[in-house]
């Protein structure tokens, strides 16, 4: 209920605000360092490595480039055609090869840390 309160709603400028607002704001600066948090908490790495990783993985790896080619078509769709009763579905099912992607790239560094 955020985006519509802070975006409207039915227009095409609605869904281009919401969709630039969740891939340059909520993407690169909430949800991706958290999942690099996250994981190095688990791992019992430091704050400092989570970043200097996920710095890492954005500069050498092209994580924001493949997260925009993915998230970018999406949350056009998710927002300007998906009816709102299967948004949830559609995220979860894009979500799924979103992850195998993103587990791919972040554990590249550690792949070849090993060798």
């Amino acid at each position: 209920q955020i985006f519509p309160a802070l975006f409207g709603e039915g227009s095409a400028i609605s869904v281009l605000n919401k969709v630039l607002f969740n891939s340059m704001v909520v993407g690169p600066f909430l949800t991706l360092p958290t999942a690099y948090i996250v994981k190095s908490f688990i791992f019992k790495h430091s704050f400092l490595e989570a970043m200097s990783t996920y710095k890492n993985d954005v500069i050498n790896h092209g994580l924001l480039k493949k997260f925009w080619s993915i998230w970018v078509p999406v949350q056009f769709l998710t927002f300007g055609v998906v009816p709102k009763h299967f948004r949830i579905l559609f995220i979860s099912v894009v979500s799924f090869f979103w992850l195998v992607i993103f587990s791919s790239i972040s554990a590249s560094h550690e792949n070849k840390s090993q060798n």
